[in-house]
């Protein structure tokens, strides 16, 4: 029988660090899954989903903590299932301001939609000499909500907020 562990990591970005959680990964005959890695203000973070077998998982997770050291920091945990619902493509594009991330997270969590991936950044307005906010994010939506509902609710708060939106 084999189990899933989430392996986050986080710290001082330097070369190696992928080497280091893989040759873990790989010596404890673990199998890596899927992984989010990025480098993001000097620093590196990263989740790794990765499976065991159940006789090793105890094993993995002392070796994959040995990890942590006075610039890294691991978590290691069982992974839980995720939740059933529909996935939902949102994309934005707008002036930088403060608070357009709080609006669309504010919104969807009154809907109860749980926010699955999430990518922004600022990037120089072409025209105008301002920035501009990018975002892309990936929702699910709980049973009994569908597309149109979140189309409406995201599509309120675009004037408001004076962004651009894609709902796919």
């Amino acid at each position: 029988m084999k189990m899933k562990l989430l392996i986050s990591v986080f710290g001082k970005d330097r070369p190696g660090l992928v080497k280091r959680i893989s040759d873990s990964v790989r010596t404890q005959g673990g199998n890596w899954l899927e992984s989010r890695l990025s480098h993001l203000g000097g620093k590196f973070s990263g989740l790794v989903l990765a499976e065991f077998e159940q006789s090793n998982v105890e094993q993995a997770k002392s070796e994959l903590l040995q990890l942590s050291d006075d610039q890294l920091d691991v978590l290691v945990e069982a992974s839980v299932e995720p939740l059933d619902g529909e996935l939902v493509k949102v994309q934005l594009v707008g002036n930088d301001k403060t608070g357009i991330v709080y609006e669309i997270a504010d919104a969807l969590n009154q809907l109860n939609a749980n926010v699955e991936k999430m990518d922004s950044q600022i990037e120089p307005a072409p025209m105008s000499g301002g920035e501009l906010f990018k975002a892309k994010l990936l929702v699910k939506l709980p049973s009994g909500l569908n597309f149109s509902d979140v189309k409406e609710k995201l599509e309120s708060l675009a004037d408001d907020l004076m962004v651009d939106l894609i709902i796919d």
